[in-house]
């Protein structure tokens, strides 16, 4: 887990490792003149004259002066920082000049493009073992939250260490909680339990079962904040959350971020108080603070959880992506609810399902962790996240594999040439493969590789191939970390897959068409090559077709497969007043984390998008060197392909 902000020249980058600071002179970013050095989490591109490390460093593949500073040619070189926590790799081609030791400064004559890999340690996290009971599932809970910060950097995501896992042993006595801090205490019900629990983990609280209705004390001032019982108490606990990470976000002082701070005389602590003040007093003040719900930033995912006990031990992960937790509760779709097509003979398949309309709640993304197929949330499952904590990237470069396993639909072979594109941003080996027999896919699904993409037809019986039919329900194992199966009714395949050993896919829910597959399929690959999460860049690209609603992810859709280069936004252009465009900027979802915004030299919370006011030209010198994708007046397009178009409109008049 990595962030980084921009600030003053400084490029400083936070994770559970540590932090990392380099030193810009005349940083510009920039389109990937370099691939990213690779396995990342997240990187940066751009040009500039000098930077300086705050970390020790080597130059790899080439021996450098350790005392004094070392001439470079013009080749292509790797300087990457040595030690065990967040660790920055730059790649760049010279000549310019190297002085390594405590704070290594590479220089060029003149501005050159460089290429930032950011890459943190995830160490595994403890287990902790307690009895299947709801006092059980609260003493996990409670033992997360004694290893938050005791500050309002908790709000940063890589301070935050991954909780505990959870062990079920009806053997097991319940830890002692220890420490004077909240209480919050709610009744013996494993369904309140979860919902709860995002709330007490964050304010650091004991979870406690037995209470009649659901309290919050605060020994530390003598008040309590009371909440009502469920189905209430779901939506009560999401603003009491978004209350208190959004003030904490407000408070913090780390290093490098520089935003408009909402003043917090208002909220009745200076922020030399807040460093101050324990926790407890800190979250009483917040939850009885002056805030709208209007100026809390759209929180980015929302878990709806079927209450068991398989299921409670995934809270470990949902707390690690701080999600808020509500009950499962869905109703049936009406079939005409879902856009029909009788053109059978330009479909994939025949294989359908009867998705679920959900009770959504708050959140940009939502994940179903119950039963049935739902759509406008992603199906996950407990073998999702324990994938995704079990399966980082690996190697030198992302190992992508297309299967076309149907001629008539060569079409989406196109998208083998937008991963190819990639390779220049970041490392790709790219595998294409056609006409396979069942052994032969097999042996594909079940060799280890980060993403695999599927053309073809799914039925009853499975992935048609070439001698019959293939149901990953056969498979040893599922060796794609993430994939894509464009066929029709692949949702089960899709589960199957995960099942075995995927992290997250995208899957269709029943017939699609070949000419928007090809569409949805293209459009998919490109962006989850480029950092989008699995959930996310099937949200964008099924905007492509009339039928998105055909399409879903499976798994834990907040996956990504590849580092972002820069920020994975997505634009929205719309008609303004006069000459001028509204355009909106949304950068990828989180919460209490920040991001540049494009239009000042400030940051904006996650959350809360980016708007400016552009003419034509505006829009066209503000989409040069950027690559996202672009809704241009509810048309779906690609950044550079806009910038051509706007560019030669303005040559013609």
């Amino acid at each position: 887990m990595v962030e980084w902000v921009r600030a003053d020249g400084t490029i400083r980058a936070f994770g559970r490792g540590g932090s990392v600071a380099l030193v810009t002179d005349g940083w510009t970013p920039t389109s990937p003149a370099h691939p990213l050095p690779y396995p990342a989490d997240a990187g940066l591109a751009g040009r500039l004259r000098a930077l300086e490390l705050d970390a020790p460093a080597t130059l790899v593949d080439r021996d450098a002066s350790e005392n004094g500073t070392t001439a470079l040619d013009a080749g292509e070189h790797l300087l990457r920082t040595t030690g065990d926590g967040l660790t920055a790799a730059v790649r760049f081609a010279g000549p310019g000049s190297l002085r390594l030791g405590d704070e290594p400064t590479l220089r060029f004559s003149d501005p050159r493009p460089v290429s930032i890999g950011l890459r943190d340690a995830n160490p595994d996290p403890e287990t902790i073992r307690v009895p299947r009971t709801p006092a059980g599932v609260a003493a996990a809970v409670t033992a997360a939250g004694e290893t938050l910060p005791d500050g309002p950097d908790r709000s940063l995501p890589p301070y935050r260490p991954h909780p505990p896992l959870v062990a079920f042993d009806d053997d097991a006595s319940l830890p002692d909680p220890g420490g004077a801090g909240p209480v919050f205490a709610v009744p013996e019900d494993l369904a309140t339990v979860l919902v709860a629990a995002p709330l007490a983990y964050y304010l650091g609280a004991e979870l406690r079962v037995g209470a009649d209705a659901p309290v919050v004390r605060f020994p530390t001032t003598g008040s309590e904040r009371a909440f009502s019982r469920l189905p209430a108490l779901a939506s009560e606990v999401a603003a009491a959350l978004r209350r208190v990470v959004h003030l904490d976000r407000c408070s913090r002082q780390t290093p490098g971020e520089a935003f408009d701070r909402t003043p917090l005389a208002a909220r009745a602590l200076t922020p030399e108080a807040v460093e101050r003040v324990p926790p407890g007093v800190r979250y009483a003040t917040f939850l009885d603070a002056d805030v709208d719900a209007s100026e809390l930033p759209e929180w980015h995912l929302s878990t709806y959880v079927d209450a068991s006990y398989e299921r409670a031990q995934t809270l470990p992960s949902l707390l690690d992506r701080l999600s808020l937790v509500y009950p499962a509760e869905a109703t049936e779709m009406e079939p005409s609810d879902l856009l029909e097509s009788s053109l059978d003979d330009f479909f994939r398949g025949a294989v359908s399902v009867t998705p679920l309309a959900p009770e959504l709640g708050v959140g940009r993304a939502h994940a179903w962790l119950a039963d049935g197929e739902v759509v406008d949330a992603f199906k996950t499952t407990p073998a999702a996240y324990e994938h995704a904590r079990s399966r980082p990237a690996t190697g030198d470069a992302l190992d992508v594999t297309l299967v076309l396993n149907d001629p008539e639909m060569d079409a989406e072979l196109a998208v083998a040439d937008v991963y190819r594109d990639h390779a220049g941003t970041v490392p790709l080996d790219v595998t294409v493969r056609e006409e396979l027999s069942t052994d032969e896919l097999a042996a594909t699904l079940e060799r280890s590789h980060d993403f695999l993409h599927y053309v073809g037809h799914c039925e009853a019986d499975g992935l048609r191939c070439s001698d019959g039919h293939l149901s990953a329900s056969s498979l040893s194992r599922s060796g794609a970390r993430a994939f894509f199966l464009n066929a029709c009714g692949s949702y089960h395949e899709g589960e199957r897959l995960v099942k075995r050993g995927s992290v997250a896919g995208a899957v269709t829910l029943e017939k699609v068409l070949n000419e928007q597959a090809a569409k949805v399929g293209t459009a998919f690959g490109r962006l989850v090559v480029a950092g989008y999460g699995v959930d996310r860049a099937l949200s964008v690209a099924r905007r492509r077709v009339m039928m998105g609603k055909d399409y879903a992810a499976v798994g834990d859709g907040t996956a990504t497969i590849a580092p972002a280069v820069g920020e994975p936004a997505i634009a929205t252009v719309e008609p303004g007043s006069g000459s001028e465009l509204d355009v909106t900027y949304e950068p990828a979802p989180g919460a209490g984390s920040h991001y540049d915004d494009p239009f000042d030299d400030g940051h904006g919370p996650r959350g809360d998008p980016a708007t400016a006011q552009l003419t034509r030209h505006e829009l066209a010198n503000f989409l040069e060197g950027r690559t996202l994708p672009v809704v241009f007046d509810g048309e779906f397009r690609w950044s550079e392909s806009l910038v051509a178009e706007l560019t030669a409109t303005r040559r013609i008049r």
